[in-house]
């Protein structure tokens, strides 16, 4: 919501900027030059604009088929894996918490406090 918002005050800022550069380099130039000069620079801005928002778009994997073989692999095997591997984690934390506890944290002895 708030993009939205955003972009129309922008499109607002923008247009009584450009009112005001005609405005002002109206006392030097011919409107068909003040129309040739604004119209060239935004078409430019634009231009420059759309080069920037070009980006490659990454390949879409699509679903599998519902005709697909069933996988071979059993469900149980899975999980036993990721009850492994939390099993593992919740190991690394606790011995990372039992070797904190006997070390205390230096003095801060920084002079600007």
């Amino acid at each position: 919501m708030f993009g939205v918002a955003s972009g129309i005050l922008l499109f607002v800022g923008i247009a009584f900027l450009a009112v005001a550069g005609w405005i002002a380099l109206s006392e030097f130039f011919d409107t068909l030059q003040l129309a040739l000069i604004f119209g060239g620079v935004f078409v430019g801005l634009g231009l420059i604009m759309l080069a920037m928002t070009r980006t490659n778009k990454a390949a879409v994997k699509m679903a599998p088929s519902v005709h697909a073989p069933a996988s071979t692999a059993a469900p149980a095997a899975g999980m036993a894996a990721v009850g492994g591997l939390s099993a593992a984690f919740v190991q690394g934390i606790t011995a990372g918490m039992a070797a904190g506890k006997g070390h205390t944290p230096p003095e801060d002895d920084h002079p600007y406090h």
